[in-house]
C-alpha cells in the first residue's frame, strides 16, 4: 500500500501538463491550457488544465482533480497503480519496502530543510566575502566596472568565493554541516579517489545565488574572476540537487512574476548580468536561463505569469542561433513569442550601457513576432536555384510548420514564403505537406473555445468558500472568526474546515495539497470546479465581513426558533426554571452571534 506522502513526492516530480498533453491535445489560452474532454464526447472543448495549481476540471462532465486522479481515471487505475504508473514513466525511484514508503516523504521534506539552511548558511558566508576589505576587492572592482549599483548588490545578495583555503568547509562545518549534506546542497564536491576528502566548489567567483518561485536561495551560479586559467570555465553553476533543477527553474523568475501582474510580458535574456543591467535600470520584467538551453519547462513557467515572451538574445551569431532553437518551444506551447536584435552584436547590458532604458523600450516596442522573424531569415538565404529553395522548405521550414499550432500564425508564415519564392500559398502547402517526412497527425482544430461564465450563486455557504479559495489571505478571518460551525451544506463545510486546518495561506498558496487532504471524488471534483471558475471581486474582505456576519445571524435566526419552540413547550408544562434558563440565551443570543471588524487580519 503506497502511502500519501510517496504520492506527494511523485506529484511534485511531475507536471500535469506534461502528463495530460500525451494524451489530450492541449491549446493554451490565458494562464490555462483547453483541449476536449477524454472522459465524454464533445466538439467544443470544456476541459481545462491548470498548471498554477496542477488540477484540471471538465465543465462538460464535471470530472476533476488532480495528476493521480486523472491517471487513475484515464488509465482506470488504481491509487497504487496511479503511483506506480508515473514513477516508472518518469523514472522516479521508489522504496521497494512498503513498511518505509510512508516515510519517504517526511525524510525527503527534512533532508530538503536542512539541504536550503546549508544553502542559506553559504549564501551569508559569500556575502560576508565580498565586504572583506582585502579578500572581496577584486569582486568589488569588478561589479564597479560592471555598474552595478550598490542597492543591486544588496537586494540580490551577491557575494564572494575566496580563491583559496577551505573557508567555506570551515564555515559550514562550524555551524553543523555535515560535508556530505554540502555535497548534496550543490556547495561541495567529493574526491573519486578518497571520498573522505572534499573541494569547494566555488573558488575566486563573483557569487549569483538562485533563488527559486517563493524567492528561497536553491543554488548558485559564479562568475570567475581569474585572468589567467584559460581552462576554467566563465561562468560555473551549482550542480542539480533535491532542491535545484536547472532545466525547471528561471533566475529571478519571483521577481519577474511580481512586475508581471500589471503588464504581463517578460523579457528572457541568457546571463546573469544581463539580468542584472536590467534591474540596474528599475526594469524587473525579466528572467534568464540558468545555464542552459531554454527548456519546455522554462516555457511553461513563464506562461503562468505572462501572455507574451520577448527575447533579448546576445546579438552576435550565437544568440541569434540560441533564438532560433527555442522557437519550436513557444509554438508547441502557444506562447506569444517576439524578438528584438541589438545592432553591432551587443548584449543587453552594453545596449543599456551605451543607449539606456529608453532606446531599448523602443526596440520593445519594435519587436518582431519570433516566427515570422525565423521564416524570413530562412528565405532570405535562398540563392535563386530550385535545389536551394526545396533544401530551406526541408531543412529549415519543415521544422517550424511542424510546430506551429495557430492558423494565423500558420498563414503568415506562408505569405512570406510565397511571396520570397513566387510561389502561391497553396503550392508552398503541398511541398511542406511533401516534405513532412513523419510529421504527426494534425491536431484537432477547434472552432471555438468555450469559457464558463461565473453562476449565479445563492448560497451563503458558497459564496464565503469561494473567497476562501480564490483569496487565500482571508482564510485566517474565516478561521478566526470562528464560524465554520455556521455553514448548512455538508460538503462546503468540510471544504472550508480543511482549507483552515491545511494553514492556506497568501504565502504559501498550494491548492494541490489541499486537494490531498478532500477524500470524497464529490468533494474533488467540486473543488476543482471552484479553482477553475473565475471569481473576481472589487473589495474581497469587506464582502466577505458581510457575508460572515450573514452567516452568523443566519445561524442565530435559527437557534433562537429552536429556542423559542423549546419556550413554548417549557411553558406548556409549566417547568419555570427551563423557561429562565432558555429566556436568558435568547437574550444573549444576540451579542454571541455578532461577527466583530476583523479587517486588521487580512
Amino acid at each position: 500500500m503506497i502511502g500519501s506522502g510517496v504520492a506527494a513526492l511523485v506529484k511534485q516530480a511531475v507536471d500535469i501538463v506534461e502528463v495530460i498533453g500525451r494524451t489530450v491535445h492541449l491549446r493554451r489560452t490565458g494562464n490555462r491550457h483547453v483541449g476536449l474532454c477524454p472522459f465524454h464526447q464533445e466538439k467544443t472543448p470544456s476541459f481545462q488544465v491548470d498548471a498554477d495549481n496542477q488540477l484540471y476540471h471538465c465543465f462538460g462532465c464535471g470530472c476533476g482533480g488532480d495528476v493521480l486522479n486523472f491517471v487513475m481515471k484515464h488509465q482506470n487505475l488504481t491509487f497504487t497503480d496511479a503511483v506506480k504508473y508515473l514513477s516508472d514513466r518518469y523514472n522516479i525511484p521508489l522504496p521497494q519496502d512498503n513498511a518505509v514508503r510512508d516515510d519517504l516523504f517526511l525524510a525527503n521534506q527534512q533532508e530538503r530543510k536542512r539541504i536550503l539552511a546549508a544553502i542559506e548558511l553559504a549564501a551569508d558566508f559569500f556575502y560576508s566575502r565580498l565586504h572583506l576589505a582585502q579578500e572581496g576587492r577584486a569582486a568589488r572592482e569588478y561589479i564597479a566596472r560592471r555598474g552595478l549599483p550598490e542597492e543591486v548588490v544588496e537586494t540580490q545578495k551577491l557575494g564572494y568565493a575566496p580563491a583559496g583555503g577551505n573557508r567555506l568547509f570551515e564555515h559550514l562545518k562550524n555551524n553543523g554541516i555535515d560535508p556530505a549534506l554540502a555535497v548534496k546542497a550543490g556547495l561541495l564536491g567529493q574526491s573519486t579517489n578518497d571520498p573522505s576528502k572534499y573541494f569547494e566548489r566555488f573558488r575566486n567567483r563573483l557569487i549569483f545565488p538562485i533563488r527559486d518561485e517563493r524567492g528561497v536561495i536553491v543554488a548558485f551560479g559564479g562568475r570567475t574572476l581569474s585572468q589567467d586559467d584559460k581552462n576554467e570555465p566563465k561562468y560555473l553553476n551549482s550542480p542539480e540537487t533535491p532542491v535545484y533543477q536547472k532545466g525547471k527553474m528561471l533566475y529571478q523568475y519571483s521577481v519577474a512574476r511580481q512586475a508581471c501582474s500589471k503588464v504581463r510580458q517578460t523579457l528572457l535574456v541568457e546571463g546573469y548580468m544581463d539580468l542584472l543591467a536590467f534591474h540596474a535600470q528599475g526594469f524587473h520584467r525579466v528572467a534568464a536561463t540558468l545555464g542552459t538551453a531554454l527548456t519546455s519547462q522554462q516555457v511553461r513557467l513563464l506562461s503562468r505569469i505572462c501572455d507574451e515572451v520577448v527575447l533579448a538574445y546576445d546579438g552576435d551569431s550565437a544568440g541569434q542561433k540560441a533564438m532560433l532553437l527555442a522557437l519550436p518551444l513557444f509554438l508547441s506551447e502557444e506562447l506569444s513569442v517576439s524578438c528584438i536584435s541589438f545592432p553591432d552584436g551587443l548584449d543587453p547590458d552594453d545596449f543599456l550601457k551605451k543607449f539606456g532604458l529608453a532606446e531599448l523600450e523602443r526596440l520593445i516596442e519594435h519587436r518582431e513576432e519570433l516566427g515570422t522573424y525565423a521564416v524570413r531569415k530562412a528565405v532570405s538565404s535562398w540563392d535563386g536555384s530550385s535545389a536551394d529553395k526545396v533544401k530551406i522548405f526541408s531543412e529549415q521550414l519543415q521544422p517550424i510548420f511542424q510546430k506551429v499550432r495557430q492558423p494565423l500564425l500558420e498563414s503568415e508564415y506562408l505569405r512570406i514564403v510565397a511571396d520570397r519564392f513566387s510561389i502561391t500559398e497553396e503550392v508552398a502547402t503541398a511541398q511542406l505537406i511533401h516534405q513532412k517526412h513523419g510529421r504527426p497527425e494534425s491536431a484537432p482544430q477547434f472552432r471555438s473555445i468555450t469559457y464558463p461564465k461565473p453562476p449565479q450563486i445563492e448560497s451563503l455557504d458558497e459564496k464565503v468558500l469561494r473567497l476562501m479559495i480564490k483569496y487565500p489571505a482571508l482564510v485566517e478571518c474565516v478561521r478566526d472568526s470562528d464560524v465554520l460551525g455556521c455553514f448548512e451544506e455538508t460538503d462546503l463545510a468540510v471544504m472550508a474546515g480543511v482549507l483552515c486546518r491545511a494553514g492556506f495561506c497568501a504565502e504559501e498558496h498550494n491548492p494541490s495539497s489541499v486537494h490531498e487532504l478532500l477524500r470524497e471524488s464529490d468533494l474533488l471534483e467540486l473543488y476543482s470546479r471552484y479553482n477553475a471558475e473565475p471569481y473576481e471581486l472589487e473589495q474581497p474582505e469587506m464582502q466577505l465581513r458581510d457575508w460572515l456576519d450573514a452567516l452568523s445571524k443566519r445561524t442565530g435566526k435559527k437557534k433562537k426558533k429552536e429556542l423559542e419552540r423549546s419556550l413554548r413547550e417549557a411553558e406548556r408544562k409549566g417547568d419555570r426554571a427551563q423557561i429562565m434558563s432558555l429566556l436568558v440565551e435568547i437574550r444573549n443570543l444576540g451579542v454571541k452571534t455578532r461577527i466583530g471588524d476583523f479587517s486588521d487580519n487580512v
